[in-house]
């Protein structure tokens, strides 16, 4: 028997033991059903894709990934992902009532990406980060690559990014905090902080919404445009002719631009 096989006939008997436990939930939506595997293959990029389901990435030195997959669903769905290559294809999707969350622990670095229709999304100690939410809450943390996400409605966080941080979205807060390079913010209705650790550009604009934009001390061309509200600027140089570009807009609510302490 191949390890592939090997692999896949544990996860029946598991699926085959917890069906077991469930005597008596035939037709009943929300059942609960938990396996757990192990890829020896060493993953480099995960697609997410899906209707409604959440999602955590995790990383650590180890090549090889777990993913453990929490079903909701009477029945068992089969499996729910698969291997391309070293591509870890996610789907949160698994027929009429029923849906997937993974917890993944992947090598660290790996790229992330795809589109998901409901559902929170936590990524850690990632890659290249390229991702699509309609609606819940993305926070990504510890980024090596570049992040760039779009959503419909939640609210999104970005840590202690290493690169640059692109973020768009119709309503929420977003947040880009410590970030190592240039920060582009957009949100129609939401708050929006941007944090830098290094000297970069920062453009940051919300229609109804505050906007609060701190980084290192040093000069910058700084535009700045409120319609309605308070704006402020301490402690930055506006310099026409800097590197870097701080462009501030909001339609309804405050700016405050300030160089970090």
């Amino acid at each position: 028997m191949t390890k592939t096989a090997a692999r896949r006939a544990g996860v029946l008997a598991l699926i085959a033991a917890t069906t077991a436990t469930l005597t008596g939930c035939a037709g009943v939506v929300g059942a609960r059903m938990t396996y757990q595997d192990t890829e020896k293959t060493k993953i480099t990029e995960i697609r997410i894709t899906g209707g409604s389901g959440d999602v955590l990435v995790t990383t650590g030195a180890a090549t090889e990934t777990t993913i453990k997959r929490i079903v909701r669903r009477s029945t068992n769905p089969g499996e729910s992902y698969r291997l391309d290559g070293t591509k870890l294809l996610l789907d949160t999707s698994c027929g009429n009532n029923c849906q997937v969350s993974y917890e993944i622990q992947a090598p660290a670095g790996v790229a992330v990406g795809g589109e998901l229709r409901s559902g929170d999304v936590q990524l850690t100690g990632v890659g290249t980060t390229d991702l699509k939410v309609t609606s819940g809450d993305v926070t990504v943390r510890d980024a090596t690559g570049p992040v760039q996400l779009r959503a419909t409605s939640g609210d999104i966080r970005v840590l202690d990014a290493k690169s640059t941080v692109k973020v768009q979205s119709t309503s929420g807060d977003i947040q880009a905090l410590n970030a190592g390079g240039a920060v582009d913010l957009k949100v129609t209705s939401g708050d929006i902080t941007a944090n830098l650790a290094v000297p970069a550009s920062v453009t940051a604009r919300t229609t109804s919404g505050d906007v609060n934009v701190t980084v290192p001390a040093g000069a910058y061309q700084v535009t700045e445009e409120s319609s309605s509200g308070d704006s402020t600027m301490n402690g930055i140089t506006s310099d026409p002719k800097a590197k870097n570009v701080i462009r501030v807009e909001t339609r309804n609510g405050d700016t405050n631009i300030s160089a970090a302490a």
